[in-house]
């Protein structure tokens, strides 16, 4: 008998309850998810980090108390094998690159499509996502980096 994979472990960090809702709903009617917290903040998001050990973190950027770049830097030092992906409104450099810099693996902008943060990568042009999206004047525009299934190669 095969054992079944483990799902993917998620924690989305966001101060708006309607965005943890709705991202949350989305995320835990993936087969391969287990949605295992929510934090409103980035001082709840450390300490959760600490108290589950994700696999992956949806990280807001702009929250009272702690911002998501200095919440990425805690979360990665309580938990280093967690993955931080940044779902935010954005997207200029001043917050790209220190949200990188944190830790953070992956980039996106809230207008992601729900189909586009689990499509399978396969489903997608040469087999894997865009990478980086930039403005005719060449300034950093969206990073649309990973989806979930492509985070944790070592679990699939």
């Amino acid at each position: 008998m095969v054992d079944p994979v483990d799902p993917i472990t998620v924690m989305i960090v966001d101060d708006h309850e309607m965005v943890r809702r709705g991202a949350g709903s989305y995320l835990e009617a993936q087969p391969d998810i287990s949605l295992v917290a929510q934090a409103g903040s980035g001082a709840e998001a450390v300490r959760l980090a600490q108290e589950f050990i994700p696999d992956v973190v949806l990280m807001d950027l702009l929250m009272p108390d702690m911002d998501g770049i200095e919440a990425t830097r805690r979360v990665k030092n309580v938990s280093p094998r967690t993955q931080i992906v940044i779902l935010t409104s954005f997207y200029q450099d001043e917050y790209v690159f220190p949200a990188f810099k944190a830790g953070a693996i992956s980039y996106l902008l809230k207008d992601v499509k729900a189909a586009e943060l689990w499509m399978p990568s396969a489903a997608q042009p040469g087999g894997r996502p865009p990478c980086i999206r930039r403005s005719p004047r060449g300034s950093l525009k969206h990073f649309a980096v990973c989806n979930l299934m492509r985070l944790l190669p070592s679990r699939r």
